[in-house]
């Protein structure tokens, strides 16, 4: 038999028989009050600090005079595409972080143009939402030829020649190209 059971069937220990439980612990009324009273208190410091920074005017940089000269999505796009094109990602055989990056490049890009989040949804979901968006067909097909390559090297561990690589890029840039805002 187990020590715990030995234990119950004796009963009491040193002969002492079992005592009842201790009633709870009364609280003065006095104390009371003061915990009531304290949780009242914090809790409106609390709702007060929640209005007061909800309600704070967000004060931003520039001064009021002054623009904001914000770069248009397809000039970061194409920054960023030559900046991948530049990178030694193809030299050193890197194809999954090259592709990664211009599939990245042109879902900021769709995002930015757009307003399509992007970079949260899946290829099939972007590209609902592009032919939603009125995006000419030629364009969504080429995004979607693009996606699909730059998928297959990141997913499927497919690695194409430098060549084929190399011309992802152009074929984002081809995007951009055909979706850019024009110049006005």
């Amino acid at each position: 038999m187990s020590v715990l059971t030995q234990i119950f069937m004796q009963g009491a220990v040193d002969g002492q028989s079992l005592r009842d439980i201790k009633p709870p612990l009364e609280v003065p009324q006095a104390l009371l009050l003061y915990f009531i009273g304290a949780a009242v208190l914090l809790g409106f410091i609390t709702v007060s600090a929640w209005f007061y920074l909800r309600k704070k005017p967000q004060t931003s940089p520039v001064s009021e005079g002054e623009e904001v000269d914000t770069p248009l999505p397809h000039e970061v796009a194409y920054k960023q595409l030559m900046a991948i094109e530049t990178s030694d990602l193809l030299k050193r055989g890197d194809m999954e972080t090259y592709h990664t990056q211009i599939a990245n490049v042109l879902r900021e890009y769709i995002s930015g143009r757009y307003q399509i989040p992007a970079l949260a949804l899946t290829t099939t979901a972007l590209l609902h939402a592009m032919l939603g968006a009125q995006i000419s067909g030629e364009c969504v097909a080429r995004v979607q030829q693009l996606l699909a390559n730059c998928d297959m090297v990141k997913f499927a561990t497919y690695q194409p020649v430098r060549s084929e690589a190399s011309d992802r890029v152009a074929d984002a840039r081809w995007i951009v190209d055909e979706t850019k805002l024009s110049d006005s």
